[in-house]
């Protein structure tokens, strides 16, 4: 994990390695899907999605629904940005 991203989220509250372990994986990346997140952490989907849920609570993600499919939602840090450009399907907007 890049030591950027742990100190970016350290400054603004104490996390779980898990809440840690998704915010790296975000950080600097093209918004990704729980599924993408998944694939990249090797973290199980509920734990995703609680460590998901902290870093809305912190307010450093941000997350849109998918325009071609509306059960998918894409997430990315706020105020990053990412070194890949943002899939079609999604705009990406501060």
């Amino acid at each position: 994990m890049s030591s950027i991203c742990q100190d970016s989220l350290q400054a603004v509250a104490p996390v779980p390695p898990s809440v840690q372990t998704v915010y790296c994986a975000l950080y600097g990346n093209q918004p990704m899907t729980g599924r993408q997140l998944r694939d990249a952490t090797n973290l199980p989907r509920r734990t995703i999605y609680a460590a998901l849920q902290k870093l809305r609570e912190l307010d450093v993600i941000k997350e849109r629904a998918s325009l071609r499919d509306t059960r998918q939602t894409f997430y990315w840090v706020a105020g990053v940005q990412p070194t890949a450009p943002a899939p079609e399907s999604v705009t990406v907007s501060a």
